[in-house]
């Protein structure tokens, strides 16, 4: 494997990080395409408790860590070096945003958006959380 090195947008390396992780489980040869296209995909629903179990199943332990956070922790903002440091993710807010590739590309397949929020406050640097549906959910789903 080779490292490559790209200048992405601060604002964007989340979406950058879904892509990417999305093309490196697509087949050789072919430019891939969204598992689900953006415009069919709905937001979570307290009724898709079968689905966050089949997604929350297939997280690597480092994003059920950071979500356990999130989902212990509803409607609370924790930005991305903070979730590094409490869940030992190398590379401090960039490596949170790898480390929420997968899960996006498994709330993608079965046709859901990302399972957490994120937004920018006053340019600082992203604050990612759960709202009490996405929380009660996927606490479900984590048993």
């Amino acid at each position: 494997m080779l490292d490559i090195t790209v200048k992405v947008p601060e604002e964007r390396v989340a979406e950058f990080y879904a892509m990417y992780g999305h093309w490196l489980a697509s087949p050789a040869g072919g430019v891939p395409g969204p598992p689900v296209a953006e415009a069919d995909r709905t937001d979570w629903t307290k009724d898709d408790a079968e689905l966050a179990a089949k997604v929350w199943k297939k997280f690597s332990p480092r994003a059920k860590a950071l979500f356990s956070t999130l989902i212990d922790n509803p409607n609370e903002d924790y930005d991305g070096d903070e979730l590094a440091e409490m869940h030992d993710i190398p590379n401090g807010n960039r490596g949170v945003a790898g480390v929420l590739a997968w899960p996006s590309r498994h709330c993608f397949a079965v046709g859901r958006n990302w399972c957490w929020q994120w937004h920018y406050p006053d340019g600082e640097n992203v604050k990612y959380s759960m709202d009490d549906v996405l929380a009660n959910l996927f606490k479900k789903a984590r048993g």
